[in-house]
C-alpha cells in the first residue's frame, strides 16, 4: 500500500490548485518556444514581433516544421546512454536523508564520471570529425525547435507514466503535495517521492536533477559556440565567459553531487511534470538563451568588462559554494573542526540549527549567491535584449518562492523552535535588505 508523508485529509495547494498548475503548465511549455522564435538575428525580439506580435508568431508558427522524429528520436537515445552510463560507470553508494518512513534510499554518485564520459566522446568527434563544422554541432543548431518539441513531448509523456506507475499497488512512499483530491495536480507536483521505475538502483528523479538536463544545457551552449565559430570566424570574449561560467556551475554540481541528496527536491517533492519539466526541458533550453543570442548578435566586452563580469562571478560563486559547504558538513559531519565551532539552536526534534557562520546571516545566503551569479552569466549578452535577462528575472522569483516554501515547511516541522529561528536569525536572503 502506497503511504504518504501527510495523513490524508484536507489538501492545502501550491501554485493556486489545480487552475496554477494548469497554467504553469502550458506557460513553461510556451516561454521555450519563445526562447526560439524571439531570438532572431534581426533583433531579439525581432522588429516584426514588436510591431504586431500575434502576426508575427502566427507566420512564424505557419511557416515552421515543429516536429521532427529524427530528433525525438535522439533525444531518446541519448537519454538512455545516460541511464547506461549511470548503471555501468562506477561510483560509490551513499544513504540519503531519513525518511518520512524512518528509512534511507541509497544513491549511487558517478554523475562527474558520466558528464566527462559524454563531453569526451563529443571532444573526439570534434576534434577528428571537421571542428565547428562537425555534423553533430551543426545538427543541434539546425534542430534547435525540433529539440524543443522533442523534450516537451518526453516531458509529457515521463510526467504522466509517472503518474500512473506511482498508482500501483504495493509500499512506495508519496510526497506530500502529490496525495490532493485532483490528479491534475497531482500529475504537475509529482505523486510519488522517490519512483525507481526501471532500476531498483536508479532513483529517477536524483538521475534528473543532475545528469541529463545539466549536461544537455552545456551541449547546447557549445553548439551555439559552434555556431559562433562557423559564421564569424571567432568566439567573442562574452561567448568565453558564459561557457567557462555555465560549464563551471555545472561541475561544480556534479561534484558535489551528494549535497543534491539534502535539497528540498530529493526529500520532499514528488516527481512530477514539475521537476520532470524543470530538469530535462526548462533548463537545458532557457538556460542556454544566453549564449544562442551571442551565437546571433555578437558581444565584444573588452579587457575591462570581462574583469567587472569575472569578479561578480567569483563574488556569487564564493557565497553559494561557501555557504552550501557548510550546510553539508554541518549535516554529514558536525564534529569537523571547520564547523564544531558555529552557534546552534538545539530543536525538540533532537536536531540542531546553525544560528552562526554563513546560516546566521540569513535563512538562505546560498541563495543570494546564486542570484549574483545569475547576473554574471546575462552581463557578458550587453543591454541590446531584455530577453537575455529572462534568467535573472525568473530566477529570483523562484528563489523566493522556494525560500517560502522552504520556510512554510520548516515552521510544520519545528513549531516553536522555528519561531525562535526566526527571531535570531531575521533576514530571510539578503543581510539587511530582505
Amino acid at each position: 500500500m502506497a503511504t504518504s508523508t501527510a495523513a490524508m485529509g484536507s489538501h492545502k495547494y501550491e501554485f493556486f490548485g489545480p487552475p496554477g498548475a494548469f497554467v504553469v503548465t502550458c506557460s513553461i511549455s510556451i516561454i521555450t518556444y519563445l526562447s526560439y522564435f524571439l531570438l532572431t538575428p534581426s533583433g531579439s525580439p525581432p522588429p516584426a514581433f514588436l510591431s504586431s506580435p500575434l502576426t508575427y508568431l502566427q507566420t512564424a508558427l505557419s511557416t515552421s516544421s515543429l516536429f521532427h522524429l529524427p530528433t525525438l528520436a535522439l533525444f531518446l537515445a541519448y537519454f538512455v546512454f545516460t541511464v547506461l552510463l549511470q548503471y555501468i560507470l562506477p561510483g560509490p553508494l551513499v544513504p540519503g536523508v531519513v525518511l518520512a518512513n524512518g528509512k534511507r534510499n541509497r544513491y549511487k554518485l558517478n554523475a562527474l564520471r558520466t558528464s566527462l564520459t559524454i563531453f569526451s566522446l563529443l571532444a573526439g568527434a570534434t576534434l577528428f570529425f571537421g571542428g565547428a563544422n562537425w555534423v553533430g554541432w551543426v545538427y543541434l543548431w539546425d534542430h534547435h525547435l525540433h529539440l524543443i518539441t522533442a523534450l516537451n513531448v518526453f516531458c509529457i509523456s515521463l510526467s504522466t507514466f509517472l503518474y500512473i506507475y506511482s498508482l500501483r499497488p504495493g509500499p512506495h512512499l508519496l510526497a506530500e503535495g502529490g496525495t490532493s483530491p485532483n490528479p491534475l495536480f497531482n500529475w504537475f507536483i509529482g505523486r510519488e517521492l522517490n519512483p525507481r521505475p526501471l532500476l531498483s538502483s536508479l532513483d529517477l528523479k536524483s538521475f534528473c536533477e543532475l545528469r541529463p538536463g545539466l549536461t544537455l544545457w552545456i551541449i547546447l551552449n557549445i553548439s551555439n559556440t559552434m555556431h559562433q565559430l562557423r559564421t564569424t570566424g571567432g568566439i567573442t570574449d562574452s561567448m568565453i565567459l558564459v561557457n567557462l561560467f555555465q560549464g563551471w556551475y555545472v561541475l561544480d554540481s556534479h561534484l558535489h553531487e551528494p549535497a543534491v541528496l539534502t535539497t528540498m527536491d530529493i526529500t520532499t517533492d514528488g516527481f512530477g511534470h514539475m521537476l520532470v519539466f524543470g530538469d530535462l526541458a526548462w533548463l537545458p533550453i532557457t538556460y542556454s538563451i544566453q549564449t544562442r543570442y551571442i551565437a546571433l548578435t555578437p558581444v565584444h566586452l573588452g579587457p575591462l568588462g570581462v574583469l567587472a563580469v569575472l569578479a561578480i562571478n567569483g563574488l556569487g560563486y564564493y557565497i553559494f559554494r561557501a555557504s552550501n559547504s557548510q550546510k553539508n558538513l554541518f549535516r554529514t559531519n558536525p564534529s569537523d573542526p571547520r564547523v564544531a565551532h558555529l552557534k546552534t539552536l538545539q530543536t525538540k526534534r533532537g536536531t540542531k540549527l546553525l544560528i552562526s557562520g554563513w546560516w546566521g546571516t540569513s535563512r538562505h545566503t546560498n541563495y543570494l549567491g546564486d542570484w549574483i551569479m545569475a547576473w554574471a552569466w546575462c552581463l557578458p549578452t550587453g543591454f541590446g535584449s531584455p530577453l537575455t535577462y529572462f534568467y535573472v528575472v525568473y530566477f529570483a522569483i523562484l528563489l523566493l518562492h522556494r525560500e517560502r516554501r522552504d520556510d512554510e515547511a520548516c515552521e510544520k516541522k519545528y513549531g516553536e523552535d522555528w519561531e525562535a529561528y526566526r527571531r535570531i536569525v531575521r533576514w530571510r536572503i539578503v543581510p539587511g535588505v530582505y
